[in-house]
């Protein structure tokens, strides 16, 4: 029987990951539209590709990215800097630039914290079950 080996793309380097953001700081308020109606949804996609196609053309030498793996990085840039926030933790992978570029794109980062359970804590930003103990 013949396998196939899956390929695993490299990591984002802190080079990528500020050019994705800098790219995204022009189209936040698209990216961040969560709306379900069909013209927000085309627009959405179309900025996406866009952002791709860009991001490609600036890492020729790299693997070329999906417009999925630019989207999960993005959430999770996110996801980090709003850990970093909830939990006011000292960035040990010195990548504080990039915490303060998804912050200042996304300031209801901020609020998120507040309108999950009202104390800020972190663990229900996580995604924690209510009852769990938290």
């Amino acid at each position: 029987m013949l396998t196939t080996m899956t390929y695993r793309m490299p990591n984002f380097t802190l080079e990528q990951k500020l050019f994705l953001l800098r790219r995204i700081h022009a189209v936040v308020d698209t990216v961040q539209d969560f709306r379900k109606d069909t013209n927000t949804t085309v627009h959405r996609n179309a900025v996406w590709a866009e952002l791709a196609q860009a991001f490609n053309a600036a890492f020729p030498s790299r693997p070329p990215s999906s417009i999925g793996s630019l989207k999960t990085l993005w959430k999770r840039l996110k996801l980090y800097a709003l850990e970093i926030l909830a939990t006011h933790s000292v960035d040990v992978c010195g990548s504080r630039q990039v915490q303060r570029e998804v912050i200042a794109l996304v300031p209801n980062l901020i609020s998120c914290l507040e309108e999950v359970d009202g104390d800020g804590s972190y663990a229900s930003v996580r995604g924690s079950s209510p009852g769990a103990g938290n």
